[in-house]
């Protein structure tokens, strides 16, 4: 059952973001979460979702797919403090454009992105914006955790000898001598090392912090 002074408080933050809001007089904003002081709302998860601005799990329905979009965003929001203390790098436009183009891409066409924008109710700048934050994150990533991680030649072969040398006879691949796909190993095993480290990061900055999932939807 919910106390008193969590529907108090869940009151307190739709007000908030109610009044917040420029469409204050006709719309009222649901909260999704809080992360501290800072709110993000539930139209800010159907937007990225509409506009499928993180990669759409296998198999996830519209639910499942929501609140992994929640989730992210969450980490995002979390991790950009990281990055405002210590600096954000620049972000070249080439590069923007290059993830623009990539999500565009999990569309049909440019046009049914162009047209889940609108349904989005944001503009291309608005979109490109959101872009520059994610890649500016990204980038503090690989240069505070990619070269503390190293992979050496003993591990490189066991991963092949093992997992990756199984991996492909069970899928009717040829298994190729090791010289030929030794730095493909090195990559793999480094991005799968590189991933644990954000995930330990991302839980030590969420038990650092207050928050609150209210909704998704």
């Amino acid at each position: 059952m919910i106390s008193e002074r969590t529907a108090v408080r869940t009151a307190f933050l739709l007000l908030v973001v109610a009044l917040a809001s420029p469409l204050a007089a006709a719309t009222v904003d649901r909260v999704a979460a809080v992360i501290d002081r800072q709110i993000l709302a539930v139209s800010e998860v159907g937007q990225m979702a509409e506009l499928r601005f993180f990669p759409r799990p296998k198999n996830a329905d519209e639910d499942d797919y929501r609140r992994s979009v929640l989730d992210a965003l969450i980490a995002q929001a979390l991790r950009f403090r990281d990055v405002e203390r210590f600096g954000a790098q620049d972000i070249t436009r080439d590069q923007i454009e290059a993830r623009l183009k990539e999500i565009e891409g999990r569309f049909a066409s440019p046009a049914d992105f162009d047209a889940a924008m609108r349904r989005a109710e944001l503009m291309p700048d608005e979109v490109r914006a959101l872009v520059k934050r994610q890649l500016q994150v990204e980038a503090y990533i690989q240069e505070r955790f990619s070269p503390l991680i190293f992979v050496s030649t003993e591990e490189i072969e066991d991963y092949y000898n093992g997992p990756w040398s199984q991996q492909r006879r069970e899928r009717g691949l040829a298994v190729q001598p090791l010289g030929e796909v030794r730095e493909e190993i090195r990559a793999a095993l480094k991005s799968s090392r590189l991933q644990s480290e954000i995930e330990k990061w991302t839980t030590q900055l969420r038990a650092r912090a207050n928050v609150d999932v209210l909704a998704w939807r």
